[in-house]
């Protein structure tokens, strides 16, 4: 509780969890997003349910929720929630991930630099067919869309981009100027679930 009331006199865009009984990978890639992502907060589930998500969201003054989804012991998809006054609302982009590469897989460590990303950036998309996507992500982190080469003013910018035939979403420092994830290998992006889910 005391954490909570500590990170409640910051600001809250996006609060970041996971389904009930996450592994290791699904807590680490929380961890990682959370680093790269400004105004988040993560928490560990536990046994809250999707009502108790959406109280706690709705006290941070959180504007979305990210969920880390489990699928054959890993992380297989991740949701996104709009937070609206009395329930969260699922909304697009759906991820059904394919594989993910931990920041620890990098390069640079970017979690253990201790560094917590305060700007951030989402690059447009070279491809035409990514930019809903990109446009989306942008809107629920609450940052701008931009051309790749006026995001090096920001700490972080995130790529959308093809991998070996496969979506790519990823996180680049201009600290460092080279990625630093975590990556996401995306299977399908979808939002035919989106009447089915509010809580």
């Amino acid at each position: 509780m005391k954490n909570r009331e500590k990170i409640i006199q910051q600001p809250v865009n996006i609060l970041i969890t996971s389904s009930r009984r996450p592994t290791k990978s699904m807590r680490t890639l929380m961890r990682d997003l959370h680093t790269v992502i400004p105004y988040s907060f993560r928490i560990n589930r536990g046994k809250m349910s999707m009502e108790d998500i959406a109280e706690l969201a709705s006290n941070l003054e959180a504007h979305h929720v990210l969920i880390v989804e489990r699928w054959k012991g890993g992380p297989g998809k991740i949701e996104f929630y709009k937070v609206l006054d009395s329930h969260i609302e699922i909304t697009f982009p759906i991820l059904y991930l394919s594989g993910v590469r931990l920041q620890r897989e990098h390069k640079i460590f970017w979690r253990k630099q201790r560094i917590r990303s305060r700007s951030l950036a989402v690059a447009n998309p070279e491809k035409t067919e990514y930019q809903r996507l990109a446009e989306a992500l942008s809107k629920i982190f609450n940052v701008p869309l931009l051309p790749e080469e006026e995001t090096k003013k920001f700490q972080i910018y995130v790529k959308i981009s093809e991998s070996k035939n496969r979506t790519k979403i990823t996180f680049f420092s201009n600290i460092h100027n080279m990625e630093v994830g975590p990556a996401l290998y995306i299977k399908k992006v979808s939002d035919s679930d989106l009447k089915k889910k509010s809580c």
